[in-house]
């Protein structure tokens, strides 16, 4: 009785998933609209690091306020607000290494660590603080993320962009058929997993158009925004 049970409900498990993905049983066409556009980035975010490592607590947590102290002045001058500054707060861990003599592991101090992120508006104001960093080696540039001010309004944009461009698509695609759509059976902005592999192909391009980092050389390159819109029409002869 409970093996029939355990039987019974993944059948309809596995037909609930089934009918969840499926397409529809009459003709039908899968149409994808695409927009996309290539922007330079006005918006950057960099993250620095401040540590020391020492025996002494209290000295290295004194050295890293210093110098935390140090940047955020920095920030501050070169025109940001304190909205757009973040400090942690301090991080204490244990430092150890292995000696091979006694095989054990040693404590060599602590290691006191605070991660400052700051957002620039202007290219310009972010090559002047990186030029004021203080330097040393507890100070580290941990990276350097480029962004759009104006993403969701060009998103926007570009979704009405693809879906004007799925309605072209269809009308082109179906006229050289002597097709005509009759409905619509779904729209999505994710490609339809059951009958082909477009959603990962989709995926892929996707992946490999990712904008580029921000070099050294802070030429900042290009970001690019896209959107899909996939319809699934229903289709007759002319």
């Amino acid at each position: 009785m409970k093996i029939r049970l355990v039987y019974a409900l993944i059948a309809l498990m596995f037909a609930g998933t089934v009918a969840a993905q499926s397409l529809p049983a009459s003709p039908y066409v899968v149409v994808r609209g695409h927009a996309e556009r290539s922007l330079a980035p006005d918006r950057f975010e960099v993250g620095i690091t401040v540590h020391k490592s020492s025996l002494s607590t209290s000295e290295a947590s004194a050295v890293v306020e210093q110098k935390t102290g140090e940047i955020v002045g920095n920030l501050k001058a070169a025109g940001l607000k304190p909205a757009q500054i973040t400090a942690t707060n301090i991080s204490i861990n244990p430092e150890y290494r292995y000696d091979n003599t006694t095989q054990r592991n040693v404590f060599t101090g602590n290691q006191v660590t605070r991660n400052i992120s700051a957002k620039f508006n202007d290219k310009k104001s972010l090559q002047k603080f990186l030029a004021q960093v203080p330097a040393g080696e507890e100070i580290r540039v941990s990276g350097i993320s480029p962004s759009l001010s104006t993403q969701k309004a060009v998103e926007a944009e570009l979704l009405d962009a693809a879906v004007a461009d799925v309605k072209n698509q269809a009308e082109i695609l179906l006229g050289k058929f002597g097709q005509k759509i009759i409905g619509i059976h779904s729209i999505s902005q994710e490609a339809p997993s059951v009958g082909f592999e477009a959603k990962a192909m989709y995926r892929r391009m996707d992946a490999e158009a990712a904008p580029p980092a921000l070099g050294d050389t802070l030429e900042e390159g290009q970001i690019m925004v896209s959107k899909d819109v996939y319809v699934v029409y229903l289709i007759a002869a002319k």
